[in-house]
């Protein structure tokens, strides 16, 4: 049994597979546009694959066809929604835009300032206006160098439709013979982890879409409830940006803010706003992420974060959108595999 054991060697096999994954991850985060387009069009592949299955196998269409047919379908109705939603949002942000150029925020700031001294004596008018505004001239630098990454990253983008193509059309096929180049003795160690790791990154796709659905949803509830104005637009905003873990209420508030500043003229909705995200945030952790997330992403929060955080080192946004998926695939091939070498008396 130790020399079973010995010249099996599982810790040492599953570490050199995890320094190997963690190189191929080292090597694409050097790539984070690329790395996201490539992941991207992965994802949306498992989105997709089950109505290309559906044309295949019920109506009898080739493979090619059938992706082709649920390209067809689905660019359509895309652009449907995107020809009613285009228009209304540019409408929004165009309104937006003009309250904002004639707002006083320098006025109001100083004004508010004055009246925080007045009611608290120990604080001075003068530093409350300055660090504010100081506080308002760093957001408005990281928006705008946020925004110069625009254009890249939807040029980038336009590569994942033709990537989710390749991948629907012929990735079972490549799948296929990559697994067929597997040894014998490792065959069904290699299919149970990779069922595993799609089931898992299937799993936390539906669920982080949901998740982020919800919240959304929660958002523009609450905007509504407090009156302020587009909370279906804010609301939105909020949803997607939740798509990164934790972020999408602190994110929501922000123009919720901004919007509450130039309707009512002072800053009368900044409690009832930092509570209405607080409270969304805390309904997320303990209702709406354990359900939609249940064992799927077997990671305490502490975990997520210190993902998220290395993630955001790495690659920036892109890297905090893709640190959860990375992790578990990270985590399930090193688990599993230490398991098959294990159980299945692997040696060699």
């Amino acid at each position: 049994m130790t020399q079973t054991f010995a010249s099996n060697r599982p810790f040492l096999k599953v570490s050199i597979l995890l320094a190997i994954l963690l190189s191929v991850f080292w090597v694409a985060s050097l790539v984070p546009m690329l790395t996201l387009a490539l992941i991207l069009s992965a994802l949306a592949a498992f989105v997709l694959k089950p109505f290309v299955k559906l044309l295949e196998f019920r109506f009898g269409l080739g493979r090619s066809i059938a992706v082709i047919c649920v390209f067809i379908l689905t660019g359509g109705a895309l652009t449907i929604v995107s020809l009613e939603a285009v228009p209304f949002l540019i409408d929004r942000i165009l309104g937006l835009y003009g309250q904002f150029r004639t707002f006083p925020f320098q006025e109001k700031l100083n004004s508010t300032a004055g009246e925080l001294a007045r009611h608290l004596p120990f604080l001075d008018a003068e530093t409350i206006a300055v660090k504010a505004n100081e506080f308002i001239a760093a957001g408005v630098e990281a928006v705008g160098q946020n925004l110069q990454n625009v254009v890249p990253l939807i040029a980038m983008l336009s590569i994942v439709p033709f990537i989710t193509y390749f991948i629907l059309a012929e990735g079972d096929l490549a799948l296929k013979r990559m697994i067929e180049r597997v040894p014998n003795k490792y065959f069904e160690m290699t299919l149970n982890v990779l069922n595993k790791i799609q089931r898992d990154l299937v799993g936390y796709l539906r669920g982080w879409i949901l998740d982020s659905l919800i919240i959304g949803l929660l958002s523009m509830a609450g905007l509504w409830m407090l009156g302020i104005d587009y909370p279906f637009l804010i609301g939105g905003i909020a949803g997607v940006a939740n798509l990164v873990p934790y972020l999408g209420p602190v994110v929501g508030a922000v123009p919720a803010f901004l919007v509450s500043l130039t309707q009512f003229g002072d800053f009368r909705m900044l409690i009832p706003i930092i509570l209405l995200t607080g409270a969304i945030q805390a309904i997320d952790n303990v209702v709406v992420q354990p359900l939609c997330f249940a064992k799927t992403v077997d990671m305490h929060p502490l975990t997520v974060i210190v993902v998220l955080i290395v993630g955001n080192e790495l690659m920036g946004i892109a890297g905090m959108l893709l640190a959860i998926p990375i992790a578990t695939i990270l985590k399930v091939s090193t688990v599993e595999t230490y398991w098959g070498l294990r159980n299945y008396r692997i040696t060699a």
